[in-house]
């Protein structure tokens, strides 16, 4: 009994580290797609939406004004990137368990970033950026209990 209990915290302890390891990785390579990648360049002006689902709202309505790239970048793309947040950060950071949490933690990270963008000029600050990145985020968290729960069977 003592052996398979050892065993399972070593197996628990070798998960967080590759979650921590994959993580980093993943963090590292997506400050630099939001920051610097995209062909950023800096903008003399700043952008700046504070009204929720206009920008979505504008890329349905409107989707024959962009190019297929364009439109799925902005729309899935800011949901896809962050699905693997959703199933990580709470591996890495373990205080997380409730879908409130995972939202809270993601609005400040995210509020953060879009903050980043618009000062430095690398792009502008989006309220539907971040509720595309928080859905990701919440679709990565359900899979991680979905994968929980079926583990526990």
């Amino acid at each position: 009994m003592r052996d398979r209990l050892t065993s399972q915290r070593f197996k628990n302890k070798l998960y967080r580290s590759l979650a921590i390891f994959i993580f980093t990785g993943y963090g590292l390579f997506m400050c630099y797609l939001l920051f610097f990648g995209f062909s950023r360049a800096a903008r003399t002006e700043r952008m700046m939406n504070l009204v929720p689902l206009k920008t979505i709202s504008n890329y349905i309505t409107g989707f024959h004004h962009y190019n297929l790239d364009t439109w799925v970048i902005n729309l899935f793309g800011n949901v896809a990137a962050f699905v693997p947040f959703g199933f990580l950060v709470p591996l890495v950071f373990l205080g997380i368990r409730s879908y409130l949490q995972i939202i809270t933690r993601f609005f400040l990270a995210l509020l953060a970033v879009e903050s980043i963008q618009w000062l430095f000029h690398v792009g502008s600050f989006d309220v539907d950026d971040i509720l595309l990145n928080i859905i990701g985020g919440l679709i990565g968290f359900a899979m991680l209990q979905r994968v929980r729960r079926l583990n526990k069977r």
